[in-house]
């Protein structure tokens, strides 16, 4: 069915990516050092009032301060002969977007020249909802800010080049050490029963990923530079309510491991060390750990639809402390926590080659091969349960999650602004269309027709950033598929895959298809 090629051909198209990798075989670098190793930070916190926020797409949701501050993390990675390199950005807003990652290559274009590419930039964002908004060069993100904001690009922007020259300055000998392990009541699935819906369910014991990947990085002497980790949460800490500027959860991690390693007198973002608690796949993966329940009578939300009385707005997802802040602290701690655990017992080098392969890819008519058959993909749009919102964020009016019917008043609506074609309700089913993005183009696009796709390679480790929020499963998949894929052209049997989620480009959702069908709201957009 075409629903089902929609959904899946994200996950093939990266699988084909990784094809490309090089095949190089993995060596040993004969002195001390197997790696040209440079971290850098810079601050991007950008205007803390009156700017909308982004991520929950509350209009309401106005700066007026600071919690903490915002930042960017560089990482630059090259081979010892200094032949290849990437740079990998994990910073501290709701997502890596185009319109950063092309005005920051503009500027890196401009100070070396073609050192630093689309190819070999990584921009990832922690997924913050508490950072400034505004900054997204498609129409449908910038509504809730009334419209693009040029001090919330800009400050990002300088802020991610800065970081990254500071790090091409620091590039030194070192190694890179891996480690992973398993953290526990850090977050849970928010929409437990679209998950379930996965006939491979049952080959995982938690219903989210409890993994946590993490690169220590050292110097050829042994000390610390930096680290970088991967595990999935929503950085939701922080609910709708607040008005302060913050990184969150992941964010108040970065600055414990700093603050740990720097000393404890040095100034946030001051420091020789650098930490990125960077995102991965949390398409469906919450850090209210306490559940989610109806704020009236604080019994539980409907399990299916998330809702209470009916509807969604009293549903919404209770943290692990007696509030927000309380909360942020938590499940920052918990992962700063498990980070020390790891980086100080890390101990597996990684060994061989630095390489990378990049592709724009025009996701709205992608072709491919399924069953024999050539299909197509369409242009994106957002479904009745985008406008439900999440536990984290509930939405408005008469809207619910796990709906695949449509309603005459809402259809009107949506056609006054755009009415789908045949074809795009045919290859959008069994979601029903609320706003048909992908076929609005005035005043300008809605929503990125064309997504940049990329994957890293450090020997035996491969990065696989990815346009977008992938769900617990399609995300195990994916890895699964890039492992076994890369390992049957000749990679190690030790080879390690992780996803960096919201990377260069932001496309919504990623679900399966047996998730799609169900149309909870983190599975409803694209």
């Amino acid at each position: 069915h075409m629903n089902h090629r929609h959904v899946i051909v994200k996950r093939r198209m990266f699988l084909g990516a990784a094809v490309c990798i090089l095949l190089l075989p993995l060596v040993t670098c004969s002195n001390s050092a197997n790696y040209l190793i440079g971290a850098g930070i810079y601050d991007i916190t950008g205007p803390a009032a009156e700017v909308n926020m982004m991520g929950y797409a509350m209009m309401d949701q106005i700066s007026n301060g600071i919690h903490l501050r915002l930042f960017s993390r560089a990482f630059v990675i090259a081979d010892t002969h200094n032949k290849s390199r990437f740079v990998f950005v994990s910073i501290d807003a709701c997502m890596g977007t185009q319109s950063i990652k092309l005005q920051v290559l503009k500027k890196l274009e401009g100070i070396y020249g073609s050192l630093y590419t689309a190819e070999n930039v990584v921009i990832s964002g922690i997924h913050t909802h508490s950072g400034p908004g505004g900054y997204l060069q498609y129409l449908l993100f910038d509504i809730t800010s009334l419209g693009f904001v040029r001090e919330s690009l800009d400050v990002i922007v300088d802020g991610i080049v800065e970081s990254i020259q500071m790090a091409h300055d620091r590039l030194q000998p070192g190694n890179i050490f891996f480690s992973n392990g398993t953290l526990l009541n850090a977050n849970i699935n928010r929409s437990p029963s679209a998950y379930e819906a996965n006939p491979d369910k049952h080959h995982y014991e938690y219903n989210v990923d409890k993994q946590f990947v993490l690169l220590k990085l050292v110097n050829d002497q042994g000390h610390g530079i930096g680290m970088i980790n991967w595990f999935a949460v929503h950085c939701t800490s922080m609910n709708n309510t607040n008005g302060l500027v913050s990184s969150d959860n992941k964010g108040y991690a970065s600055l414990l491991m700093e603050q740990h390693m720097n000393g404890l007198g040095t100034i946030p973002g001051q420091g020789q060390f650098v930490a990125a608690f960077a995102q991965s796949n949390l398409g469906d993966v919450s850090p209210n750990t306490r559940g989610a329940f109806c704020a009236d009578t604080g019994k539980p939300c409907d399990y299916n639809h998330s809702t209470c009385h009916g509807r969604s707005e009293l549903c919404r997802g209770i943290g692990p402390g007696k509030d927000m802040f309380e909360s942020t602290e938590i499940i920052g701690r918990k992962q700063f926590e498990k980070a020390l655990e790891l980086f100080d017992s890390a101990n597996i080098p990684l060994v061989g080659p630095v390489d990378f392969r990049q592709a724009y890819v025009d996701m709205t008519n992608f072709s491919l091969e399924v069953d024999g058959e050539t299909v197509h993909t369409c242009p994106p749009a957002m479904g009745y349960s985008f406008a439900a919102g999440t536990t984290d964020g509930p939405g408005a009016f008469d809207f619910i999650q796990n709906d695949t019917k449509d309603n005459p008043f809402w259809n009107a609506v949506r056609d006054l602004i755009k009415a789908p074609s045949e074809e795009q309700v045919k290859c959008q089913h069994p979601k029903p269309i609320l706003l048909d993005t992908g076929e609005i183009h005035e005043p300008y696009d809605w929503q990125a027709p064309i997504v940049d796709t990329q994957i890293l390679r450090i020997g035996q480790f491969v990065i696989v950033p990815v346009p977008g929020e992938f769900t617990t499963m399609s995300g195990r998949r994916l890895r699964h598929a890039v492992n076994e894929t890369l390992k049957a052209a000749g990679f190690p049997d030790n080879t390690q895959v992780v996803i960096a989620g919201l990377s260069n480009t932001y496309a919504d959702y990623i679900a399966t298809f047996e998730e799609y069908s169900v149309q909870i709201c983190v599975l409803c957009c694209q």
